[in-house]
């Protein structure tokens, strides 16, 4: 475990501390407090997770159409 720590660690400095930092985002999945690393081309992913979040806003949204 403290390997991965360690891997971790240095994966969020390196991110934080570089050119990708305007990258990270907010989830705006409802209840949601993740971040997460846009690395999308166009720069306009909007959930942490596909599997979760999106699906959950787009289940909404059709449930509700």
């Amino acid at each position: 475990m403290p390997d991965a720590l360690g891997v971790l660690a240095a994966d969020a400095v390196q991110v934080l501390g570089g050119p990708r930092r305007d990258r990270i985002k907010a989830c705006e999945g409802p209840g949601c407090a993740g971040l997460f690393l846009d690395t999308s081309r166009g720069g306009n992913r909007r959930w942490c997770s596909m599997n979760t979040c999106g699906n959950k806003v787009k289940k909404a949204r059709l449930a509700a159409g």
